[in-house]
Formats: C-alpha cells, sequence, structure tokens
C-alpha cells in the first residue's frame, strides 16, 4: 500500500488543473527526523504555489514501524479571504489497521458572509462523509483554547477502516473540486474593514497554532522549537 498517496494524488491535480510552481524553502527544513516517546518521526515537505494561492504545502510524514500519511494544507495570498484548508490521510497512524482522516476549512473572517462563500459550498460533501462508519477520534492529544475556538460544521477527524480508502480519497478529490472552484471564483477583498479582521486572523493563528494542536506540540517535541518554528513559519503560518 502506498501510505503516501494523498500527496501523489494532490501533485498531480493541482499540477493539472491550477499549474502549481515550486516555491523555495530552506533545504535543512525538507527533511526532518526526530525521536517521540511513541517512536522516531519524521516529515518530507515539498512547498509550491499558484495564482491566488502563497502556500501549498505537502507533508509526508511517518511515525513509528507503520504509521505513515501524507497532509496537505493551503493558505491564500493576503488580499484573498479564502478560508484555509487542511487535508490529512493517514495509515496506521494513532490506531492500527486504521485510517486517519482529517479535513478542515478555516474561514479567516467568522461572518455570514464567510458562511455562504466558503462553508454552504462543502456542506453537502460533509453530511455525504459523515455517512461513513468511522470511529471519533480519541488517541492524540486534546486541542487548545485557539483551535477549539475556530472548530467549524466543515471539520471531519475520523478513524476508519481500510476498507474505506477508496471513498475517503474519492471524498479528497471532491473537497479539492469544491475548493479550486471557490479559488477560481475569488476577487481580491478591497473592503478596508474586512482586510482588517482577515489580517487579525492570521496574526492570532500564527502566535498559537504550533502550541494549540497536537500536530504542533509533537513538532516541538520531535524536532526541538527551533526547527519547529522554522517549520511552521514556512508551510503552516498563514
Amino acid at each position: 500500500m502506498n501510505k503516501y498517496i494523498l500527496g501523489d494524488m494532490v501533485i498531480k491535480k493541482l499540477k493539472r488543473e491550477i499549474g502549481i510552481e515550486p516555491k523555495p524553502f530552506p533545504e535543512e527544513l525538507k527533511i526532518l527526523e526526530g525521536e517521540l516517546p511513541s517512536g522516531k518521526f519524521r516529515w518530507e515537505s515539498a512547498l509550491y504555489q499558484a495564482e491566488k494561492l502563497k502556500k501549498i504545502s505537502i507533508g509526508k510524514h511517518s511515525h513509528g514501524e507503520s504509521g505513515a500519511g501524507a497532509v496537505l494544507m493551503i493558505a491564500a495570498e493576503n488580499e484573498y479571504d479564502l478560508p484555509f484548508v487542511e487535508i490529512d490521510i493517514a495509515f496506521d497512524f494513532g490506531e492500527k489497521d486504521k485510517m486517519f482522516t482529517e479535513f478542515e476549512v478555516i474561514p479567516l473572517v467568522k461572518d455570514e458572509e464567510s458562511t455562504r462563500k466558503y462553508v454552504e459550498p462543502f456542506r453537502q460533501w460533509r453530511e455525504a462523509i459523515g455517512k461513513l462508519p468511522a470511529k471519533p477520534l480519541t488517541t492524540f492529544g486534546e486541542a487548545r483554547e485557539f483551535m477549539k475556538a475556530h472548530v467549524t460544521p466543515i471539520e471531519y477527524i475520523h478513524f476508519l477502516s481500510y476498507d474505506y480508502t477508496d471513498e475517503v480519497l474519492n471524498f479528497a478529490d471532491q473537497f479539492l473540486d469544491i475548493f479550486l472552484d471557490i479559488c477560481q471564483k475569488a476577487e481580491p477583498v478591497k473592503d478596508a474593514k474586512r482586510r482588517k479582521e482577515m489580517d487579525t486572523f492570521r496574526s492570532e493563528w500564527n502566535r498559537y497554532v504550533l502550541e494549540d494542536d497536537p500536530s504542533g506540540i509533537a513538532c516541538i517535541n520531535a524536532f526541538g522549537r527551533q526547527k519547529a518554528e522554522l517549520l511552521y513559519n514556512y508551510l503552516v503560518y498563514l
């Protein structure tokens, strides 16, 4: 089984559909290896950019003897209010013989406009994936206050049987189709008040995400604070 299948699929799709281009970042961050109490932890990164999108990061990660997967994160250029999106699909990561699935759509501004433009288009998708016979997440650390405050109706974090791998990959493909359609229609935000709200959220996200999210805490523990902060600066911060 190709446990990095999400990353391979995403790169091909985005190159074909929006013409992503590599974005330079430090060589020493492209492969990081560390140790957690539960085993060795490895993160291999690639960074891209495209029109309207300043960061398209793909991380192939492995944990212990068998856990491995890939995560996609996309952040828009500063003049756009496109949501931050993340997809993570991993195998034997947190639970043996299970597939870990994470999908998130996080608007930069919490208001009716963001709900209409960036939440509603995903609602039918979220209802459909929610019908899979999944098990709620219980084995990772708990998110802290900032991350809890920004859970959206579109968030989906569950464990599934390997039997549903094809369905989950199809859902990932549909998820990207919805986002790319939204992206194509997006226009720069001209309203000064909304731009200020977007900038405020980005600053707060960058201040808290590394230590409020269990994956950030794992990065600090595995690679040390300095490298974890550098990694987040290039790949995760908005």
